[in-house]
């Protein structure tokens, strides 16, 4: 005789594997739908206004020129103070710190050619005090 431990171990596998098999077949076409689903689901749309994807800036296009105003230092404005020095707008020393004696330049110069007098050299202002356009200081015709 078979020790009643075993037949009862073995029962209880078979219906282990029975229940295993039964839920195998109905798993199969469930996993066929979710994947058909899948295969349904629209591709994301494009990035909306405002969002950090159209916020975030093309890598390959060319980086804007910076605004330059009173306390900031540098090449950039060394270039504005050198240009503004030659159209007789500058008197002070090309020492690259925008402070007040730029400031007031960039405005004479800003009057002088028809810009709106900020003191503050954007890309307008930049493009015309860099242009064979610009006008001189009237003080120095």
């Amino acid at each position: 005789m078979r020790n009643p431990k075993t037949i009862a171990g073995l029962a209880v596998l078979g219906v282990l594997l029975i229940a295993l098999g039964i839920l195998i077949g109905q798993m199969i076409p469930t996993i066929g739908e979710v994947r058909r689903e899948m295969s349904l689901t629209p591709t994301p749309e494009p990035a909306w206004p405002g969002s950090v994807l159209a916020e975030t800036p093309d890598p390959a296009l060319p980086t804007a020129e910076p605004v330059l105003r009173t306390g900031m230092t540098g090449q950039n404005v060394k270039d504005v103070q050198s240009r503004l020095y030659t159209l007789g707008y500058y008197q002070a020393e090309i020492d690259g710190q925008y402070g007040a004696a730029t400031k007031e330049a960039v405005i004479a110069f800003q009057k002088r050619n028809g810009l709106g007098a900020d003191g503050i050299v954007g890309a307008e202002t930049k493009n015309v005090l860099f242009s064979p356009e610009a006008k001189p200081n009237a003080a120095e015709e």
